[in-house]
């Protein structure tokens, strides 16, 4: 059997509680606009439906003048090439950046939550926020973020001949506003191990749109079934494992809309136990020399780009690979590469038409865009480019065309129907307490009680 290809780890985001908001209210600027004026009338979500012969609002650029400003964590390279480019194009126009430098290292993330949030309440954050480590069912219930809805229907090129309009509307909320517009299309896969399956007997039929649960019972049972030495479950440790499972049934446990909590319940303790059985009978990686050894993992997360190409490897490779759904049925997008724009803003139009550009051609085929994009033109050059890259770390290994590579990132795109908005503080807490179960800190029930308790306190903030 040949050495197993590098993993890329599924991160956590290891961030910290963000801090109460006061009484959740957000002071509005002076001369602020409190009302988009490309927002449909006679409507709060500006999501109302039309019939075929009523005639839309047509689209009006505002004049392309003054200032727009914009937070975010860290200033990725595209982005400071979009705002380049978009100066150049519009003179008048000043794009100002404004990445989180007062503190760095470990509490980094929940420094720059704090930040924020108090440069929110006193009127004074950016036009533009991008969502990455932030609270964004806390943000979108306070009023921070501004319905871009209407901004969406009136927006010509904004269609599903040019976009993944699955994607841009996979934050949609079920009243129409829509508050995140993904930049780009990333989301988690799971795939098998061709040769463990290539002994089970499975078809691809068993296994397109499962849930991790799920998946992880098929898991364990080729791992149970194979005489092979080092076969494991997935590469994973109790707490990360723990985490993919949660969050499969997250609406068991969390309810972020009705903000109730039922974590301090025999459920969540029997789940917490299965685990770490599963962990003392042998079923995590321990102590893998992944360079000198031969090892087998019945399952893998990936990331999208790379699950894609290694799909193709039908013999040595991961069979029956898709995006990781959950226990719901739901396909999400992750809410990190999201935009929003502040609800205060003065330049919300300007603002707009930044957000513009950066979903137009121009920006989505830049080679600093690092994942699937929503412009099907940008997905292009997506795969032209990742295609290309894989060829060669592979020897040209030829697993299948680019034209095929490109068709599976599509199919996968096009399935998603959600996008994962609960917030990262939220899981942050849960991954926190669970690890100090899985040390041997506290007992399951325990851990219950003390998650049941801090997050009851979260949501009350």
């Amino acid at each position: 059997m040949r050495k197993k290809r590098s993993l890329l780890a599924v991160l956590l985001i290891v961030a910290s509680v963000f801090c109460g908001c006061g009484d959740g209210t957000v002071p509005e600027t002076a001369g602020g606009q409190n009302d988009a004026p490309m927002q449909e009338t006679g409507g709060a979500s500006g999501t109302e439906e039309h019939s075929e012969n009523e005639e839309k609002t047509p689209y009006v650029q505002p004049e392309m003048k003054g200032e727009i400003t914009i937070s975010c964590l860290h200033a990725e390279e595209f982005l400071n090439t979009a705002a380049e480019q978009f100066m150049r194009l519009y003179p008048g126009v000043k794009v100002t950046i404004n990445d989180y430098k007062e503190s760095s290292g470990e509490g980094m993330v929940e420094d720059y939550r704090t930040y924020l949030n108090t440069k929110i309440m006193t009127g004074k954050a950016e036009d533009i926020l991008f969502t990455s480590f932030l609270p964004i069912t806390k943000y979108s219930e306070m009023g921070v973020f501004e319905d871009l809805s209407g901004y969406i229907q009136k927006t010509p090129e904004i269609n599903d001949e040019n976009y993944f309009m699955n994607i841009l509307q996979a934050a949609k909320e079920d009243s129409g506003e829509i508050y995140i517009i993904p930049y780009m299309a990333r989301f988690d896969t799971l795939e098998f191990s061709a040769e463990l399956l290539s002994e089970h007997g499975s078809t691809e039929n068993d296994m397109q749109n499962i849930h991790f649960g799920t998946a992880m019972e098929l898991a364990k049972q080729l791992v149970d079934e194979t005489a092979k030495n080092n076969a494991f479950l997935i590469p994973m440790n109790e707490v990360s494992y723990a985490h993919y499972l949660i969050k499969d049934s997250i609406g068991q446990f969390i309810d972020g809309d009705t903000q109730k909590v039922n974590l301090d319940t025999p459920e969540y303790i029997a789940l917490l136990e299965s685990v770490k059985a599963l962990s003392e009978n042998g079923y995590f990686e321990s102590g893998i020399d992944f360079y000198n050894m031969e090892y087998y993992f019945a399952a893998e997360c990936d990331y999208d780009v790379q699950a894609a190409y290694y799909s193709m490897d039908t013999k040595n490779g991961a069979n029956y690979c898709m995006p990781l759904t959950d226990a719901e049925g739901r396909t999400l997008v992750k809410s990190n590469p999201c935009v929003a724009i502040n609800s205060a803003s003065a330049n919300k139009d300007l603002a707009w038409e930044f957000i513009r550009y950066l979903l137009s051609d121009e920006v989505q085929t830049l080679p600093s865009i690092y994942g699937p994009t929503v412009s099907r033109k940008g997905l292009e050059a997506v795969a032209e480019r990742y295609y290309a890259f894989y060829e060669d770390g592979n020897g040209g290994a030829g697993l299948g065309s680019e034209a095929e590579y490109k068709a599976i990132l599509e199919s996968w795109i096009e399935q998603i129907n959600d996008c994962d908005t609960l917030d990262g503080a939220i899981m942050d807490l849960v991954d926190e307490e669970n690890s100090k179960y899985f040390s041997g800190q506290q007992t399951a029930e325990d851990t219950a009680r003390r998650l049941q308790r801090q997050l009851e306190q979260y949501f009350n903030e």
